[in-house]
């Protein structure tokens, strides 16, 4: 579904199915199914239980706070790849500036 708004940037919003612990319970591997496709939340008592498809291996999150962004995969290797960039040394157009000197030093440059 995508929202259009006159003058504001239009925003794409994917589908969320919210079931009672009941109905996953019973229905277990039709939502197991269904959570690679969009969102599946579990309610159970007051509080909320998303099912997330890993694939064949669990990531291990190295962010402090859990963030997210750290979970998709692709994020993951683009982070990698550039890693591995910077530390080739192939820096186009770049500049590193290691230590308070070299801050000074390139400010007094300009």
């Amino acid at each position: 579904m995508i929202i259009f708004v006159p003058n504001m940037v239009h925003i794409k919003i994917k589908k969320m199915l919210v079931v009672s612990s009941r109905e996953f319970r019973d229905s277990q591997k039709k939502y197991f199914d269904l959570a690679a496709k969009e969102r599946v939340v579990i309610k159970r008592k007051n509080e909320f239980v998303e099912l997330v498809p890993r694939g064949n291996n669990i990531p291990e999150n190295p962010s402090p706070s859990g963030d997210p962004w750290f979970d998709d995969p692709r994020n993951i290797e683009e982070l990698e790849r550039r890693l591995k960039k910077h530390e080739s040394g192939d820096k186009p157009g770049g500049i590193v500036l290691k230590t308070k000197e070299d801050i000074k030093a390139f400010f007094e440059s300009l």
